[in-house]
């Protein structure tokens, strides 16, 4: 069991901090207002790997999502095991949203540091559309939340001793045996 344990911690944080990473770049290589420069009305943007970075990191923590949900079989945690605790299940809920949100930030995000376009304002400005800036950090630690929480949900679920009802066994006794003094008698 340890052994099981220590793989799916491992796995998972690997996988977690991974797409943490690959997030936290595409914050360091996206778009910024600076990049863009402006020709006839027209908004050119530089190329950028803030892109890719994106759609990998949503990626990897779509993959760090369904290993979790793998290892606990589904929805484990909601099912009739006697482990299951309300804060196992509140635990696994959270990693499933940081998950989610996640990766919904990062996909969006690498969308929009990809589009180029502009639009006219009311005041005759031409406006560029860039990714405001932390938009793709919070998408990592999102990723990175959703694999620290997994980890710990499993953890909850895992290490908390299983309790075992012993059924009641009958020994026959002689009306004369005294229980107390008879080895052949268990205790």
């Amino acid at each position: 069991m340890e052994s099981k344990m220590s793989t799916f911690c491992t796995v998972v944080a690997l996988l977690g901090i991974l797409a943490a990473a690959v997030g936290f770049a595409a914050e360091a290589t996206r778009v910024q207002e600076s990049d863009v420069y402006i020709v006839e009305n027209t908004c050119y943007y530089p190329s950028s790997p803030a892109f890719a970075f994106g759609i990998i990191a949503a990626l990897l923590t779509i993959a760090t999502r369904v290993y979790i949900s793998v290892t606990f079989g589904g929805c484990s945690c909601f099912r009739s095991d006697p482990n299951s605790t309300l804060a196992s299940k509140l635990v696994y809920i959270l990693s499933w949203v940081a998950s989610v949100i996640g990766v919904a930030i990062l996909l969006a995000a690498a969308g929009l540091n990809n589009k180029e376009g502009e639009e006219v304002d009311s005041y005759g400005y031409l406006t560029c559309y860039v990714v405001k800036p932390g938009i793709f950090a919070v998408g990592a630690v999102l990723s990175l939340l959703s694999a620290i929480f997994g980890i710990v949900a499993y953890v909850m679920l895992t290490s908390t001793p299983q309790t075992i009802t012993n059924s009641m066994v009958a020994f026959p006794v002689d009306a004369d045996a005294d229980l107390e003094k008879s080895p052949k008698y268990p205790q």
